[in-house]
C-alpha cells in the first residue's frame, strides 16, 4: 500500500519557523505532497523565507499574494507596516512565483479541491471568479456580493452553508478558532500569526494536525469571533 500523503497547510503569514516544525514533526519526506493554502506573507516576521519554502512545493494564490501583486510599484511610503516589510523583503523572482500561482488546485483521488478562500455555490471551480476563490466569506445567493462575518447583514451566512460540492474544498482565509469539518467543506486557517495553533490537513486519512505558534501580531482585528456553522467562529 502506498504511503504517500498529501499534506494541506493553513495561511502561514510569515510564521517560518512554526512551518518547519510542523513538517518536522509531521515526518515530511520527499514522497509527500506538500500544498499550502495561500497567504504566505504579511504579519509575521519572515514573509521572504515563507515563500521560498512553499516555492519547493505546490500553493494556491491568496488574497494577500494577490495584493502584493497589485501594489508592487506602489510607493513604499503609501503601504501599510505590514505590506512593507514584505515587500522589503521580497524580490522579482518571488513576484514571479505570485504571478503563476493557481487559483485552486484538484484532488481528484480525494473527490477534493485546495482553494484559498471558498467558492461561490452551484459554479464549477473553473468559472468562479478570482475574488470569489480569494475573499469570499458570508453570502446570500443568489446574490454574489461577500462580506466579512462582522460585517455581514443578519440574512448572509457562511459560504460552506451553501455548497455542496461535487468537490470537498480545503480552505483558509477565514481565520477560526478551531478547523472547519463539513461534508463538502475543511476550514484549516487557525489564525498561526494571531498566535491560534497551526493546522495541517493529512490525507487521505483526513487527519487535522494542530500545532501551537507563537503570536507575531496583537490580533486587534480579530477580537470579534462570530460563530459561522456547526459552533465554529472566525475571527472578524
Amino acid at each position: 500500500m502506498s504511503t504517500k500523503r498529501t499534506i494541506v497547510i493553513g495561511d502561514i503569514h510569515g510564521c517560518y519557523d512554526e512551518t518547519v516544525e510542523l513538517l518536522t514533526q509531521l515526518a515530511v519526506t520527499s514522497s509527500d505532497r506538500v500544498i499550502f493554502a495561500g497567504d504566505l506573507v504579511d504579519r509575521g516576521p519572515q514573509p521572504r523565507e515563507c515563500v521560498e519554502l512553499a516555492m519547493k512545493h505546490e500553493c494556491v494564490l491568496g488574497n494577500h499574494e494577490e495584493k502584493h501583486l497589485q501594489i508592487r510599484d506602489s510607493l513604499l511610503w503609501k503601504l501599510s507596516p505590514s505590506h512593507s516589510f514584505t515587500r522589503n523583503a521580497l524580490g522579482p523572482e518571488h513576484y514571479a512565483y505570485f504571478a503563476q500561482l493557481p487559483l485552486f488546485i484538484r484532488l481528484p483521488e480525494f473527490e477534493a479541491a485546495v482553494v484559498h478562500a471558498g467558492a461561490f455555490p452551484g459554479v464549477p471551480l473553473e468559472q468562479q471568479t478570482p475574488r470569489h476563490l480569494m475573499h469570499i466569506q458570508n453570502i446570500k445567493p443568489p446574490a454574489t456580493k461577500t462580506y466579512w462575518p462582522s460585517k455581514a447583514p443578519a440574512d448572509h451566512r457562511f459560504w460552506a452553508h451553501f455548497w455542496t460540492g461535487p468537490e470537498r474544498l480545503i480552505f483558509g482565509h477565514s481565520v477560526l478558532d478551531r478547523p472547519l469539518v463539513t461534508r463538502w467543506a475543511v476550514g484549516i486557517d487557525t489564525g498561526a500569526v494571531f498566535g491560534h495553533g497551526l493546522t495541517a490537513l493529512v490525507l487521505p486519512d483526513w487527519k487535522l494536525v494542530t500545532i501551537p505558534t507563537r503570536a507575531h501580531n496583537d490580533g486587534r482585528s480579530r477580537v470579534a469571533q462570530i460563530e459561522i456553522m456547526d459552533g465554529v467562529k472566525a475571527w472578524s
